[in-house]
Protein backbone atom coordinates (compact mmCIF):
# COMPACT_ATOMS: atom_id res chain seq x y z
CA UNK A 1 0.00 0.00 0.00
CA UNK A 2 1.66 3.15 -1.20
CA UNK A 3 1.39 5.60 1.64
CA UNK A 4 1.09 2.97 4.34
CA UNK A 5 4.28 1.33 3.17
CA UNK A 6 6.04 4.67 2.72
CA UNK A 7 7.70 3.54 -0.52
CA UNK A 8 8.52 5.76 -3.48
CA UNK A 9 5.48 6.61 -5.59
CA UNK A 10 6.07 4.25 -8.48
CA UNK A 11 7.11 1.43 -6.16
CA UNK A 12 4.06 2.15 -4.05
CA UNK A 13 1.80 1.89 -7.05
CA UNK A 14 3.35 -1.43 -8.04
CA UNK A 15 2.91 -2.68 -4.49
CA UNK A 16 -0.70 -1.62 -4.59
CA UNK A 17 -1.30 -3.43 -7.84
CA UNK A 18 0.62 -6.44 -6.61
CA UNK A 19 -1.33 -6.54 -3.37
CA UNK A 20 -4.75 -5.66 -4.73
CA UNK A 21 -5.70 -9.11 -3.54
CA UNK A 22 -4.61 -8.31 -0.02
CA UNK A 23 -8.30 -8.75 0.64
CA UNK A 24 -7.24 -12.03 2.24
CA UNK A 25 -6.75 -9.77 5.23
CA UNK A 26 -10.32 -8.55 5.02
CA UNK A 27 -13.65 -10.28 4.73
CA UNK A 28 -14.02 -11.55 1.20
CA UNK A 29 -16.73 -13.22 -0.77
CA UNK A 30 -16.96 -16.94 -1.63
CA UNK A 31 -14.88 -18.31 -4.47
CA UNK A 32 -16.23 -16.70 -7.65
CA UNK A 33 -18.15 -18.92 -10.01
CA UNK A 34 -17.19 -18.89 -13.70
CA UNK A 35 -18.34 -15.65 -15.28
CA UNK A 36 -20.47 -15.38 -18.38
CA UNK A 37 -19.32 -11.79 -18.90
CA UNK A 38 -17.06 -10.95 -21.77
CA UNK A 39 -13.46 -10.14 -21.04
CA UNK A 40 -12.11 -6.67 -21.72
CA UNK A 41 -9.43 -6.54 -24.38
CA UNK A 42 -7.23 -3.42 -24.15
CA UNK A 43 -3.54 -2.82 -24.66
CA UNK A 44 -1.45 -0.51 -22.48
CA UNK A 45 -1.80 2.57 -24.69
CA UNK A 46 -5.59 2.17 -24.82
CA UNK A 47 -5.80 1.76 -21.06
CA UNK A 48 -3.60 4.80 -20.52
CA UNK A 49 -5.82 6.85 -22.84
CA UNK A 50 -8.96 5.81 -20.97
CA UNK A 51 -7.47 6.61 -17.57
CA UNK A 52 -6.23 9.98 -18.82
CA UNK A 53 -9.67 10.88 -20.13
CA UNK A 54 -11.48 9.45 -17.11
CA UNK A 55 -9.50 11.59 -14.64
CA UNK A 56 -9.18 14.70 -16.79
CA UNK A 57 -11.45 16.73 -14.50
CA UNK A 58 -9.31 15.95 -11.44
CA UNK A 59 -6.67 18.29 -10.07
CA UNK A 60 -3.33 17.46 -11.73
CA UNK A 61 -3.79 13.71 -12.26
CA UNK A 62 -0.63 11.74 -13.00
CA UNK A 63 -1.23 8.69 -15.14
CA UNK A 64 1.27 5.88 -14.62
CA UNK A 65 1.72 3.71 -17.68
CA UNK A 66 2.14 -0.05 -17.79
CA UNK A 67 5.81 0.46 -18.68
CA UNK A 68 6.48 2.76 -15.72
CA UNK A 69 4.72 0.46 -13.30
CA UNK A 70 6.62 -2.60 -14.53
CA UNK A 71 9.93 -0.77 -14.21
CA UNK A 72 9.26 -0.41 -10.49
CA UNK A 73 8.30 -4.05 -9.87
CA UNK A 74 11.83 -5.26 -8.99
CA UNK A 75 12.14 -2.62 -6.27
CA UNK A 76 8.66 -3.45 -5.03
CA UNK A 77 9.56 -7.13 -4.84
CA UNK A 78 12.79 -6.29 -3.03
CA UNK A 79 10.82 -4.31 -0.47
CA UNK A 80 8.38 -7.17 0.07
CA UNK A 81 11.16 -9.69 0.54
CA UNK A 82 12.82 -7.54 3.19
CA UNK A 83 9.60 -7.09 5.18
CA UNK A 84 8.91 -9.28 8.23
CA UNK A 85 5.22 -10.02 8.69
CA UNK A 86 3.57 -11.34 11.85
CA UNK A 87 1.71 -13.65 12.05
CA UNK A 88 3.99 -15.25 9.51
CA UNK A 89 1.05 -16.96 7.77
CA UNK A 90 -0.15 -13.51 6.74
CA UNK A 91 2.98 -13.34 4.65
CA UNK A 92 1.19 -15.70 2.29
CA UNK A 93 -0.55 -12.62 0.93
CA UNK A 94 2.84 -11.48 -0.32
CA UNK A 95 4.26 -14.88 -1.18
CA UNK A 96 3.85 -14.80 -4.93
CA UNK A 97 6.29 -12.40 -6.58
CA UNK A 98 4.72 -9.17 -7.75
CA UNK A 99 6.00 -9.93 -11.23
CA UNK A 100 4.15 -13.25 -11.12
CA UNK A 101 0.91 -11.66 -9.99
CA UNK A 102 1.07 -8.98 -12.65
CA UNK A 103 2.91 -10.78 -15.43
CA UNK A 104 -0.27 -11.67 -17.26
CA UNK A 105 -2.03 -8.33 -16.95
CA UNK A 106 -2.08 -4.90 -18.56
CA UNK A 107 -1.50 -2.31 -15.86
CA UNK A 108 -2.45 1.30 -15.35
CA UNK A 109 -2.72 3.69 -12.41
CA UNK A 110 -3.47 7.31 -11.69
CA UNK A 111 -1.96 9.26 -8.83
CA UNK A 112 -4.47 11.88 -7.74
CA UNK A 113 -4.16 14.61 -5.14
CA UNK A 114 -4.65 12.29 -2.18
CA UNK A 115 -5.42 8.91 -3.66
CA UNK A 116 -4.61 6.21 -6.20
CA UNK A 117 -6.84 4.66 -8.84
CA UNK A 118 -5.51 1.41 -10.30
CA UNK A 119 -6.52 -1.02 -13.03
CA UNK A 120 -5.19 -4.45 -13.95
CA UNK A 121 -6.67 -6.17 -17.02
CA UNK A 122 -5.73 -9.84 -16.88
CA UNK A 123 -5.19 -11.60 -20.18
CA UNK A 124 -6.71 -14.77 -18.71
CA UNK A 125 -9.69 -14.19 -16.37
CA UNK A 126 -9.04 -17.54 -14.68
CA UNK A 127 -5.72 -16.20 -13.36
CA UNK A 128 -7.51 -13.32 -11.68
CA UNK A 129 -10.19 -15.60 -10.24
CA UNK A 130 -7.57 -17.91 -8.76
CA UNK A 131 -5.63 -15.06 -7.21
CA UNK A 132 -8.79 -13.55 -5.79
CA UNK A 133 -10.09 -16.76 -4.27
CA UNK A 134 -6.67 -17.84 -2.95
CA UNK A 135 -7.03 -15.24 -0.18
CA UNK A 136 -10.41 -16.38 1.13
CA UNK A 137 -9.22 -18.31 4.18
CA UNK A 138 -7.01 -15.70 5.81
CA UNK A 139 -9.49 -13.28 7.38
CA UNK A 140 -9.45 -14.63 10.93
CA UNK A 141 -5.67 -14.85 11.06
CA UNK A 142 -4.91 -11.62 9.21
CA UNK A 143 -7.43 -9.01 10.19
CA UNK A 144 -4.62 -7.87 12.48
CA UNK A 145 -0.95 -8.14 11.55
CA UNK A 146 2.30 -6.21 11.67
CA UNK A 147 4.95 -5.37 9.09
CA UNK A 148 8.55 -4.59 10.06
CA UNK A 149 11.05 -3.15 7.61
CA UNK A 150 14.12 -0.92 7.83
CA UNK A 151 14.10 -1.31 11.61
CA UNK A 152 10.57 0.08 11.93
CA UNK A 153 7.35 -1.75 12.64
CA UNK A 154 3.71 -0.88 12.05
CA UNK A 155 0.64 -2.71 13.31
CA UNK A 156 -2.36 -3.02 10.97
CA UNK A 157 -6.05 -3.60 11.51
CA UNK A 158 -8.48 -4.15 8.64
CA UNK A 159 -12.19 -3.44 9.11
CA UNK A 160 -14.50 -4.62 6.33
CA UNK A 161 -16.96 -2.11 4.85
CA UNK A 162 -20.08 -2.65 2.80
CA UNK A 163 -19.74 -1.60 -0.84
CA UNK A 164 -21.72 -3.01 -3.74
CA UNK A 165 -20.79 -1.84 -7.20
CA UNK A 166 -21.80 -3.11 -10.63
CA UNK A 167 -18.74 -5.35 -10.60
CA UNK A 168 -19.18 -9.06 -9.91
CA UNK A 169 -17.22 -8.92 -6.65
CA UNK A 170 -16.22 -6.12 -4.28
CA UNK A 171 -13.97 -5.80 -1.25
CA UNK A 172 -13.79 -2.60 0.77
CA UNK A 173 -12.16 -1.96 4.09
CA UNK A 174 -10.54 0.65 6.28
CA UNK A 175 -6.91 -0.07 7.11
CA UNK A 176 -5.68 1.45 10.36
CA UNK A 177 -1.93 1.37 10.89
CA UNK A 178 0.13 2.57 13.83
CA UNK A 179 3.78 2.66 14.84
CA UNK A 180 2.85 3.19 18.50
CA UNK A 181 3.14 6.95 18.21
CA UNK A 182 1.19 7.99 15.14
CA UNK A 183 -1.60 6.30 13.23
CA UNK A 184 -2.95 6.43 9.67
CA UNK A 185 -6.15 5.29 8.04
CA UNK A 186 -6.64 4.27 4.43
CA UNK A 187 -9.85 3.40 2.63
CA UNK A 188 -9.19 0.58 0.16
CA UNK A 189 -11.49 -0.87 -2.48
CA UNK A 190 -10.92 -3.81 -4.83
CA UNK A 191 -13.51 -4.74 -7.44
CA UNK A 192 -13.37 -7.62 -9.92
CA UNK A 193 -15.45 -8.02 -13.05
CA UNK A 194 -14.55 -10.75 -15.55
CA UNK A 195 -10.84 -10.10 -16.21
CA UNK A 196 -10.77 -6.53 -14.84
CA UNK A 197 -9.55 -5.57 -11.40
CA UNK A 198 -10.04 -1.98 -10.20
CA UNK A 199 -8.50 -0.63 -7.01
CA UNK A 200 -8.88 2.60 -5.08
CA UNK A 201 -6.85 3.80 -2.10
CA UNK A 202 -7.26 7.07 -0.26
CA UNK A 203 -6.84 8.52 3.23
CA UNK A 204 -9.93 8.37 5.42
CA UNK A 205 -11.38 9.66 8.65
CA UNK A 206 -14.24 8.02 10.47
CA UNK A 207 -16.76 10.68 9.43
CA UNK A 208 -15.81 10.36 5.76
CA UNK A 209 -16.20 6.62 5.27
CA UNK A 210 -19.86 6.53 4.16
CA UNK A 211 -19.27 9.37 1.70
CA UNK A 212 -16.17 7.65 0.31
CA UNK A 213 -18.02 4.37 -0.15
CA UNK A 214 -20.66 6.17 -2.23
CA UNK A 215 -18.02 8.02 -4.24
CA UNK A 216 -15.94 4.89 -4.84
CA UNK A 217 -19.01 2.99 -5.99
CA UNK A 218 -19.68 5.65 -8.61
CA UNK A 219 -16.07 5.68 -9.76
CA UNK A 220 -15.97 1.89 -10.16
CA UNK A 221 -19.29 1.76 -12.01
CA UNK A 222 -18.36 4.56 -14.42
CA UNK A 223 -14.82 3.32 -15.07
CA UNK A 224 -16.01 -0.23 -15.56
CA UNK A 225 -18.48 0.92 -18.19
CA UNK A 226 -15.74 2.87 -19.98
CA UNK A 227 -13.41 -0.13 -19.95
CA UNK A 228 -16.09 -2.55 -21.10
CA UNK A 229 -17.18 -0.32 -23.95
CA UNK A 230 -13.64 0.40 -25.14
CA UNK A 231 -12.55 -3.20 -24.65
CA UNK A 232 -15.43 -4.64 -26.64
CA UNK A 233 -14.94 -2.11 -29.43
CA UNK A 234 -11.22 -2.90 -29.48
CA UNK A 235 -11.88 -6.64 -29.59
CA UNK A 236 -14.27 -6.35 -32.55
CA UNK A 237 -12.41 -3.66 -34.48
CA UNK A 238 -10.76 -4.85 -37.72
CA UNK A 239 -6.99 -5.19 -37.56
CA UNK A 240 -4.82 -4.13 -40.46
CA UNK A 241 -5.93 -3.30 -43.98
CA UNK A 242 -8.02 -5.49 -46.21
Amino acid sequence: MARVFGSAKLVGAALLLGSLLLGGCSQVEPVPEPSAKKSVNLDSSELQRILTQFTSSEDNPKVLSDQKLRASIPLAQQWLESAKIKPSKCGVTFAQPVSGQLGTATLGAVELKDSYLMVAIFHNPDVLKKQWSAMNDLFNECSRYSVATDGKSRAYHLAAQQLNSDAEHDQSYVVTSSDGTTSQQQFVVHSVDANVLIGIQQPVTQTQTAEQIESATGIINNLLRELQHAGQVSATAPSGNN
